[in-house]
């Protein structure tokens, strides 16, 4: 039974007093109107309407589910109206973000859903990819962008954006000519992510081997004191070039084409648990890898560039080994 169109039915029966006049209204044939009737009927297992010669008077039980029927098909009514508007996208959606997409994706994002969503409520923590994966998996936060997949069978993730990882450092620090080797850079600290990060680990072996035991790499979970410490001229710092691109513009800051070096892959994810009513976060997912693409693309131009002017030694990895799949 086709419940929403037999209720439709019945309530334009009772409001017009007969078959003949429900039938002219709804543009069908009065026999439809009168299976519908039965159906209905049948289904609730009462007379609806009597006398059994005219069919036209709601009988008592035709009265009460005449309420119910009208405030069914009213709040139908609504719901259509609601879902076709922005702002039926409603609630709070936490989201957890490393601190690298603050300064690069989240900006975009946020516009994105502010313009789209204005009734949906955004609260945000930044912190460390371990941090996030366990906010994510206890709960704690519906929506996480991370370094790499959360490694959990109930877990989806898309593959959010690259941002590579580059060597800068102040014009003042006195490195000499290019390309550098790391044994001159490590006469002074080279400046990176936190000790306790997934990514720090992958540079901690990339700058790992023989006679490199003189390495002083300072960790930082804020991206903000890192690049202050590298316009401070405190060392060179490996961070993702798109947080820097104002200052190397203007030559607060230069990039390094350092020798014997290849830097690990800088891979974001955006990973939410499977749920039923986690619409939100799929949605959300969905904007953010389409600005992650944009991010990229923008990214581009500035590494071709960079390769044509220079033999920098420092190559990145396969853009497929970035590619997680959830």
């Amino acid at each position: 039974m086709n419940d929403l169109k037999c209720l439709e039915t019945f309530v334009w029966v009772a409001r017009l007093g007969g078959f003949r006049a429900a039938a002219a209204q709804l543009n069908t044939t009065q026999p439809s109107i009168s299976a519908r009737i039965d159906q209905l009927e049948q289904h609730f297992g009462v007379t609806l309407f009597g006398p059994p010669l005219k069919r036209s008077t709601l009988t008592r039980e035709g009265t009460v589910l005449l309420e119910y029927a009208e405030r069914i098909l009213a709040t139908m009514t609504e719901a259509r109206t609601v879902v076709s508007r922005a702002d039926a996208v409603r609630g709070v959606l936490r989201l957890g973000v490393a601190e690298t997409l603050v300064h690069s994706l989240m900006p975009r994002l946020i516009e994105v859903i502010n313009t789209s969503y204005p009734d949906l409520v955004v609260d945000m923590i930044v912190d460390t990819t371990n941090v996030l994966t366990e906010h994510l998996l206890r709960g704690q936060i519906d929506v996480g962008m991370q370094v790499g997949p959360v490694a959990d069978p109930r877990a989806v993730n898309q593959r959010l954006c690259h941002l590579p990882l580059g060597w800068v450092a102040s014009p003042e620090l006195p490195l000499g000519d290019e390309p550098l080797t790391l044994a001159r850079l490590a006469q002074w600290p080279i400046i990176s992510f936190s000790h306790g990060s997934p990514l720090a680990e992958e540079i901690k072996r990339a700058l790992g081997g023989e006679g490199r035991e003189q390495v002083r790499l300072w960790g930082s979970a804020s991206l903000t004191i890192m690049t202050r410490m590298a316009l401070d001229g405190m060392g060179s710092c490996i961070l993702p070039l798109a947080l820097v691109r104002e200052d190397l513009a203007c030559g607060r800051l230069r990039r390094l084409s350092v020798e014997g070096v290849t830097l690990p892959p800088n891979g974001f994810q955006i990973s939410y648990l499977r749920k039923s009513n986690n619409f939100l976060a799929a949605l959300v997912a969905r904007h953010a890898c389409q600005i992650g693409r944009v991010l990229e693309h923008e990214a581009r131009p500035d590494q071709e560039s960079r390769s044509a002017r220079s033999k920098n030694t420092i190559r990145q990895r396969a853009p497929d080994r970035l590619e997680f799949q959830p």
